[in-house]
């Protein structure tokens, strides 16, 4: 072999040891993400409607009807149940940790699909960039360590887009296939971790984006026959065992879905323009750079990128669109929205940092400099607020806003001399440690749902399980999930009054609890202040009981 041959080699080596680190490096970004301190918080009040179907739904054995303290849950299709079902199989229970594992998990996915999608649209370089962004963003990170089923919609629905893209490209027909093959599978399993929600999400972007673009002659290679087969194959027994055991009755569908969407269900009651907040809101922190990635494609100079980015664009725009008209918004609907954002984000910021095509150095520099100003000003006022309002938590902000302007000032100085890609790395990494270290400082500190967790641990100490339970008028899910078991609910006072008569618990909170004490009947047996939260205020809570000893406070908890 000759010198020529030899150095040809070992640049061969060097290059497929450095795509190996970047993929790794981006992978364990992500992992750390998506699953560090997975249960550091309390289980929120919507996250314990997955907590208690599941719990319900492995002492019955019933897979097929969801149940939430006791009543039937059909207002979501069941993926979430069953995926945290089998995992607390292999735990042995229901808590923080498996019922967040299937977001954390699906999180994870989504930066993997996102990586490998993206390296084959366009380069390695640009999907490492991109799938960065969207780990170390704010939607991505707050879902991934939440239970509710956004994390598995989002990344059913970003699998369907990305295997759509990349069919339609695929100049090998069994590439194709297998491509296309991935997008009816995740459109059924969308639906079923949360439909009909997947149907709009996925087909208004794309019946624009043929339109637009004139795709009209690709669609029949997309297996519209079979494709349909085996998405109604995945989709459909659910809903049908689930009509067939209710005598199809299933008014409670079309509440949940038509009227939700028109507004006369379930009003989000925010104004029109809600989603243009909350996009920059879940892009954080680099907010700044979605106005230029959402006008990118309209510039000249992105032509060799086009395509991707008009795609992405499409996707992003039209789903916007779509849940602007929605008349029930909540926030979360835009997550399925934000990869778009995120690897366009992503093409942008590969071109500032490396490439300089639409960007040129100096003017890489200008916002490199503009943002590190911000940021250390961010950190400084942020400390600055809470030291006038928060001094509990003075050495925690000093602390993060410490870690922050070191990263701002190691990424000025790697920058400089030139070294863009360490200092892009350590943006990102430096993103992920200070929210973990965020997550350690203020995350326990501030949970507020941990009184509600406190409560009903103490309550269901105090009530024998033998015993009866009733809640006044209403109870929150977290007192249910940490209670253990189900807490019916008794709005008559008389058929409440009868049951504690016969030597039935009662819990009550704020108002109904209230209204117990001036009632004069019900004695009362433990007394909690702040043992729920109710619309952002601690209210407190009690046990009443005809004969039980009483029990005080000990002050522990929250």
């Amino acid at each position: 072999m000759d010198l020529a041959a030899r150095g040809m080699d070992t640049i061969d080596s060097r290059t497929n040891y450095k795509k190996v680190f970047l993929i790794w490096s981006v992978l364990l970004l992500s992992a750390v993400a998506s699953f560090a301190m997975l249960s550091e918080q309390t289980l929120n009040n919507h996250e314990c409607f997955v907590s208690i179907t599941t719990r319900e739904m492995l002492q019955s054995g019933n897979w097929v009807v969801p149940t939430c303290n006791g009543e039937p849950r059909l207002q979501k299709t069941p993926l979430s149940y069953w995926l945290v079902a089998g995992f607390s199989k292999i735990t042995g229970q229901v808590d923080e940790l498996t019922t967040r594992l299937p977001s954390a998990i699906f999180g994870f996915l989504s930066a993997a699909a996102i990586l490998y999608f993206v390296s084959r649209w366009l380069s390695l370089r640009t999907a490492v960039i991109s799938t960065a962004v969207w780990v170390a963003s704010l939607s991505y990170i707050r879902y991934s360590h939440n239970a509710r089923p956004e994390m598995s919609l989002t990344f059913f629905v970003l699998l369907c887009f990305l295997s759509f893209y990349s069919a339609i490209r695929a100049e090998e027909r069994k590439r194709q296939i297998a491509y296309i093959l991935i997008f009816w599978v995740s459109f059924g399993l969308a639906n079923l971790a949360k439909g009909p929600a997947p149907l709009p999400y996925v087909l208004v972007p794309l019946f624009f984006y043929v339109l637009i673009f004139k795709q009209w002659k690709v669609v029949p290679r997309l297996l519209p026959i079979a494709g349909t087969l085996i998405f109604l194959a995945i989709v459909l027994p659910w809903p049908l065992a689930i009509a067939s055991k209710f005598d199809w009755h299933m008014d409670i569908w079309k509440r949940e879905f038509v009227d939700r969407f028109f507004g006369n269900y379930d009003l989000g009651q925010k104004p029109i323009f809600f989603y243009l907040y909350v996009m920059f809101l879940f892009v954080i922190p680099w907010v700044a750079f979605l106005p230029m990635a959402l006008a990118a494609p309209f510039f000249r100079v992105w032509r060799e990128k086009s395509g991707p980015m008009w795609f992405l664009w499409i996707w992003f725009a039209a789903d916007l669109v779509f849940l602007t008209i929605d008349g029930g918004k909540r926030q979360h609907y835009i997550l399925p929205l934000m990869p778009a954002a995120a690897i366009l984000i992503g093409i942008l910021l590969e071109d500032m940092v490396f490439v300089h095509k639409a960007y040129s150095l100096k003017q890489a520099r200008g916002i490199l400099q503009n943002h590190i100003v911000v940021v250390i000003a961010g950190a400084i006022g942020s400390t600055v607020y809470v030291a006038m309002f928060y001094s509990g938590f003075l050495a925690e902000a000093i602390t993060v806003a410490v870690m922050t302007i070191a990263v701002a000032a190691a990424v000025a100085v790697l920058f400089a001399k030139g070294r863009a890609g360490l200092a892009c790395g350590t943006v990102f990494a430096g993103i992920i440690v200070l929210v973990m270290i965020s997550y350690a400082c203020f995350f326990s500190p501030l949970d507020r749902n941990r009184n509600s967790r406190y409560f009903s641990t103490r309550v269901a100490e105090i009530v024998p399980a033998t015993d009866k339970i009733a809640a006044y008028k209403d109870v929150s899910m977290r007192s249910v999930h940490y209670f253990g078991r189900v807490i019916p609910i008794i709005s008559d006072k008389s058929k409440l009054y009868e049951d504690y008569e016969q030597g039935d618990w009662v819990v009550a909170t704020g108002g109904r609890l209230k209204e117990l004490v001036e009632d004069g009947r019900f004695r009362m047996v433990y007394y909690r202040e702040k043992a729920e939260l109710q619309q952002q205020d601690d209210i407190n809570g009690a046990l009443f009981h005809k004969s039980a000893p009483v029990v005080k406070d000990d002050g522990k908890g929250g």
